[in-house]
Order: C-alpha cells, then sequence, then structure tokens
C-alpha cells in the first residue's frame, strides 16, 4: 500500500485520506438496514466455514487432509473463494474477537473495507494518469454510484470482482514505470482470478491495450517486447497464486476445476423482466446490459463519460502510457461480454460490476476537463461547481434510504418510470430492513406464520439468518400460504404467477406496504385474526 501513495504531496494524501474516510462512513452508516439478498445464505455460509477452518486448523498439518479441506471448504465450492475471505476475515475480527458487530454486518464489513482500498486505487491512477482534480471526481463518481454502493456494504461476491478486476489493471498500466507494480501484475491476476469466473476477460482489453501502446516496439523486437514482465509475472505468478488461495482444488484438481468451470458455463437459466417481457431460457436482448446501464448510472456521470473521449486531449495520450484508451476498453469489454457472448444475463447491474471503476474514472476526467475549460470562472475556483453536480444522485440515494437497487436516473424517470416502462423496480428476493421492523412490532407478543409470494422458498433461509442475528424476532414464523396469517406478495413482474396471485389479492386486508418514489415493491395482507 505504501506504493500507492508513493509521490504523494501532503494535499494529495489528506484529500485520499478524507475521501476514503468519508467512503467509509457511508458504507458503515446504517449498515443494519440494508436489506438480506437471497444469495447472501451461500456466501455467509462458506465464509463462517473458512473462518472455522483457519481458527481450528492453525496450520498444522491437519489442515492439507483431505477429510479437512472437504469438510471446511465444500460449502458454495462453484465460486472461488477471495470475496468469501473477505468476509471471513470482517467475520473473526469484528463479530468472533471483538464482538463489536452483529455476524450479518460482520460479515459485510470486509466486502465494504475493500471497497474504500478500491476507490483509493481509482484516485490514484486518475491522478496519475489525468490530474488531482480528475481523480477528485472520478472517486465522487464512484461514491455516488447508488447500485453500486450497495452491492459494496452486502455479503456477495459482485463488488469483488470489480475490485480485484480494476486493480490488476493498475497494476499492468504502472507496470510500464515500475518494477514493482510489474510483478504486482500477477499477484492482482491471481486474485481476480480467485474471485470470480469473468475476471479473465479483463486479459482482453489489457493485450489490446499493449499492443496499441507497443506497437512500434513490437515491429522492432517483437519477441523481447511481448514478453514484458508484467506478462511473465502472470505466467509465473497468477496461476499458482489462484490454487493456492483456494483449498477446494488442492484434491481432485483436475476434477474439481472442471467441475467448476462447467457450473457457469452451464450456468441454470434466471428470470429477468425486461421492458414488458419476462426472459430466463432465452436470455434478454443483447442490448439489456447496456439499457440497463443507462437507465440505472446518474446522468452526471453518463453525461460525463460520454463527453470525455470528445474534449479530451488525445495528442497528449502517449504521457500516460495511453490511460484513456485503457480504461475505455476495460469498461467497453467490461459490458460487451455480456452483450454479445452466450452468458447468463439478470437481475439490473450486478453481473457487470468491473464496468462502473472504469465507468467512474472516465467521468471524472470528463468533469475536469468540462471545467478546465470554463473561463468565466476564477482559476482559484473553477473545480469547486464540480460538486454540485452531484446534487441530484445524492438526493435521490438519501430519499431511498438504503435501498439503492431500486434507483433509476432521471432519464428513466426514477423508480416510477421504471415500472412504467416494465422494467424490474428492486432486486429479486430481498427481505427488507423495514419489513423486518414490522414484523418486530406486529409479532411482539404473538407467534405469526408468514408466507412469500410470487417466490416464497428465498425467504425461508433468509428470515433464518435475520432471527440468529437478532434483527427478526423469534416470533416470525415462515409458513406456506395455507397455513398462514400473513401474506407478503412482492412486486416481481418476473413471475409469469404474478398477475393471477395480485388480481386473488385485492380483497385481501392490507396492513403494510414499501414504497419507493411511489412504487409499491411489496405488500402485507392480513389472513387470520387472532
Amino acid at each position: 500500500m505504501r506504493n500507492l501513495f508513493k509521490n504523494c504531496d501532503i494535499k494529495v494524501f489528506l484529500t485520499m485520506s478524507a475521501l476514503a474516510v468519508f467512503y467509509l462512513f457511508m458504507l458503515v452508516y446504517q449498515s443494519r438496514q440494508v436489506a438480506i439478498t437471497d444469495d447472501a445464505r451461500f456466501y455467509m455460509a462458506a465464509a463462517k466455514s473458512y473462518y472455522s477452518y483457519f481458527d481450528n486448523c492453525k496450520f498444522s498439518k491437519k489442515c492439507f487432509e483431505k477429510g479437512t479441506i472437504d469438510r471446511y471448504w465444500r460449502e458454495n465450492n462453484e465460486h472461488p473463494p477471495f470475496a468469501k475471505l473477505l468476509m471471513a476475515g470482517g467475520y473473526g475480527f469484528f463479530h468472533k474477537k471483538l464482538n463489536i458487530l452483529d455476524e450479518i454486518r460482520a460479515l459485510r464489513i470486509g466486502i465494504s473495507i475493500f471497497a474504500v482500498i478500491l476507490l483509493m486505487f481509482i484516485f490514484s491512477f486518475t491522478r496519475r494518469a489525468f490530474s488531482f482534480h480528475a481523480a477528485v471526481f472520478a472517486s465522487l463518481s464512484f461514491i455516488f454510484l447508488p447500485r453500486t454502493f450497495f452491492h459494496a456494504r452486502v455479503a456477495t461476491l459482485d463488488f469483488a470482482v470489480a475490485g480485484t478486476s480494476f486493480i490488476f489493471v493498475y497494476c499492468y498500466w504502472r507496470g510500464f514505470t515500475s518494477k514493482f507494480w510489474a510483478w504486482m501484475t500477477g499477484v492482482a491476476f491471481g486474485i481476480a482470478l480467485a474471485t470470480k469466473l469473468n475476471a479473465p476477460f479483463m486479459i482482453l482489453p489489457v493485450l489490446i491495450h499493449f499492443f496499441i501502446f507497443k506497437w512500434s516496439d513490437i515491429k522492432k523486437r517483437p519477441f523481447k517486447t511481448v514478453f514484458a514482465p508484467q506478462f511473465v509475472s502472470m505466467l509465473i505468478i497468477s496461476l499458482p497464486l489462484f490454487f493456492m488461495m483456494w483449498p477446494w482444488l488442492w484434491h481432485d484438481s483436475a476434477a474439481r476445476f472442471i467441475s467448476y468451470v462447467k457450473f457457469h458455463t452451464n450456468h441454470y437459466g434466471i428470470l429477468m423482466y425486461y421492458l414488458g417481457k419476462i426472459y430466463g431460457e432465452p436470455r434478454p436482448p443483447w442490448h439489456a446490459p447496456f439499457v440497463m446501464m443507462v437507465l440505472t448510472t446518474p446522468l452526471i456521470s453518463l453525461f460525463s463519460a460520454s463527453l470525455a473521449p470528445i474534449i479530451y486531449k488525445w495528442k497528449n495520450e502517449s504521457e500516460n502510457n495511453f490511460a484513456m484508451t485503457l480504461s475505455i476498453l476495460c469498461a467497453f469489454v467490461s459490458i460487451a461480454v455480456l452483450m454479445f457472448m452466450p452468458a447468463p444475463f439478470y437481475s439490473g447491474v450486478k453481473l457487470f460490476q468491473p464496468f462502473f471503476p472504469f465507468l467512474a474514472v472516465i467521468a471524472g476526467t470528463g468533469i475536469y476537463s468540462m471545467l478546465k475549460s470554463v473561463t468565466f470562472i476564477p482559476e482559484k475556483y473553477k473545480f469547486a461547481p464540480g460538486i454540485l453536480f452531484f446534487i441530484p444522485v445524492i438526493v435521490s440515494m438519501v430519499d431511498l434510504k438504503n435501498d439503492h437497487l431500486s434507483y433509476y436516473n432521471e432519464l428513466a424517470g426514477g423508480t416510477k418510470g421504471a415500472s412504467l416502462y416494465k422494467n424490474e423496480q428492486h432486486y429479486y428476493d430481498l427481505f427488507y430492513y423495514d419489513l423486518t421492523e414490522f414484523f418486530n412490532k406486529e409479532c411482539e407478543k404473538k407467534r405469526c406464520r408468514v408466507a412469500f409470494e410470487p417466490n416464497g422458498k428465498e425467504y425461508d433461509p433468509s428470515s433464518g439468518i435475520l432471527k440468529k442475528a437478532g434483527y427478526l424476532t423469534k416470533n416470525f414464523i415462515y409458513s406456506d400460504l395455507a397455513k398462514a396469517d400473513y401474506f407478503v406478495l412482492t412486486h416481481e413482474y418476473r413471475w409469469k404467477d404474478y398477475p393471477n396471485i395480485l388480481r386473488r389479492s385485492k380483497n385481501l386486508k392490507k396492513v403494510y406496504s414499501i414504497e419507493k418514489q411511489g412504487v409499491e415493491l411489496l405488500t402485507v395482507f392480513k389472513l387470520n385474526s387472532k
């Protein structure tokens, strides 16, 4: 980390530190009130198992035996471990050792701390490549990405792969001027491989950038140029590090690795409601990732990122090792993989989170370039108005409280506009904090049997996690509809049965609902009076 701050003056160091502290505060403030996602249970269970492995084995010979590995690393073995190791670290330190965070927040905080580290890399890259002010605006552009902000607060994998992908590209770019970062490229890529299967796609923009940047050298000395230190370090370090970090592969390595790849290449279809149609198999049309990105990214970031390549001084591009070219290539490939390859796509923007750090870099450079060209503002205050550009998204984030997966920008008309254009208004199967608070009050002195539709099975494990952590009353009992006292209808259009369920519910007694920007996300009905 010391190399990250190298050549930083006091202003740069204090600014980066202030942004990091501000972001960490935003991430942990009211983190208790962030909803439980339906997939968190898999990663939380794996993280706790990893913690038990290190706590019980203490690096004895038994740690390497197949029986021990199978016991502790079998959980969620379809995904590599890095993100879950971050969760395990937070769980072990803040819950088990210090006992200052409950189980849920402790499992989440490792991802949030990693988000702050990623922010510092974004700042460093943009400052070194473009300018100090561009770095500030890039950092703010990243902080105020509502959906990415949500993913940085929950125990899932999607934010972690965004971070490891960007850090890999950062190391590669710095490797042209630093032996340390050249060799760190192999380390960073190994960790990215140990995060999620989509990390290897970042090799493509790196290779294209290398051939653009080094084309004249390649023509003169092809062999020597192609074997750049960054690529040598990847060949030597990355794959061994990947296997070292994932004990599940230490035994039956070939079979388990093939099983891992097959799981993702034959991934089951997941439903998505997009422009009034339900998609699963076949997947949504090619333009769905791009449209969802356009509708869920703040307008200031969209506008400034679109403008940046137009007003950028390309004649100076060689002076910063083609940093703008690299950023655009990485952003494009991150989203194009889902647009043009036969890969599963669902649930908004979670599957191309690696796109957004690069978007923030380009957007920050765009804001800087716009303000730099302004002549009627004194030089001393020229960049101050840039802070005002973020007011609309800040207002929207405050309005949504902690439910930022319902964010749509002004182009979409907010959450209400997204509903009118027939897009899903929220991520599926979230167990909202406000819902737990309702049942804590409603069931304070009685047992409540609660059914969920149209996809009720996901709420049983989520309610178990919430009850164990003390968020949800023990009097809450997950139930099937026939025995339920309460019925929770989550308004998810991706389910074909939803319209029929909605019609059948019209005459039921409504006792509670969660709304965002005029759109009802879920409704609670009371079925039996006691």
